[in-house]
């Protein structure tokens, strides 16, 4: 029997420099962006649980957001991301952690019970779709291997983007990167929220389909095409 416990940890900050404060950004007759991404994650059939990692600084900001939700948190460095993630997954006992941030809303939850499956199936230590639209995506990545990678870096930018030495030693790790099945393959859409333009951008989306907090990526692909 699989014991492994599989939960994502979603990387949540208040200061971001683009679009300040867009994780309390309302979207879809969501109080916030961050509870809207909450809720989709909360529907994957392979994950135990979700796990929001910030920092001192912004979880004054999202504690009543936590609290609502019953979402269990983890408060860590604000640069060392890395060491975040490892932390977080320690303090929860994760195995497997599934990567997600906060500034995507239309983060595939089919798409991640897809990716966790194959990098099951193949023992990857790190697993992630090619093609599918930027920012509905998320990395699959085996709590040992993070570990390893927290251990052994030195460099302040794989510290930063936490995945980036598993990346760039592709010697020392099994590192699965399957082209996302056809109907969540389009990387010429982007989905994440950067910028107040992008923000529009995503509203218009989930105003076109009555705004469905849990609307799919495979049905605005299958639209476009």
């Amino acid at each position: 029997m699989d014991d492994k416990k599989i939960a994502v940890i979603l990387a949540v900050r208040y200061n971001s420099t683009r679009l300040p404060k867009k994780c309390l950004l309302p979207l879809a007759g969501e109080a916030s962006i961050i509870e809207l991404i909450v809720k989709r994650l909360k529907k994957s059939r392979t994950i135990n649980d979700v796990i929001i990692a910030t920092t001192s600084d912004s979880y004054i900001y999202l504690k009543e957001i936590i609290e609502k939700l019953n979402c269990n948190f983890y408060i860590g460095d604000e640069e060392n991301v890395l060491a975040r993630y490892v932390e977080a997954a320690e303090k929860y006992g994760v195995d497997i952690i599934v990567r997600a941030t906060g500034d995507n809303p239309l983060v595939s939850v089919k798409a991640l019970d897809l990716i966790v499956a194959h990098h099951k199936k193949t023992n990857a230590d790190l697993s992630h779709y090619d093609k599918l639209p930027y920012g509905s995506g998320v990395e699959v990545i085996n709590y040992n291997a993070l570990k390893y990678a927290s251990d052994n870096s030195k460099d302040m930018f794989e510290k930063e983007h936490i995945t980036q030495y598993i990346y760039r030693n592709p010697d020392k790790f099994n590192i699965e990167f399957p082209l996302a099945p056809d109907s969540f393959n389009c990387e010429t859409l982007h989905t994440t929220v950067d910028t107040e333009e992008d923000y529009q951008n995503v509203q218009k989306i989930f105003e076109r389909y009555n705004n469905n907090i849990y609307l799919e990526i495979d049905t605005i692909i299958k639209d476009l095409k």
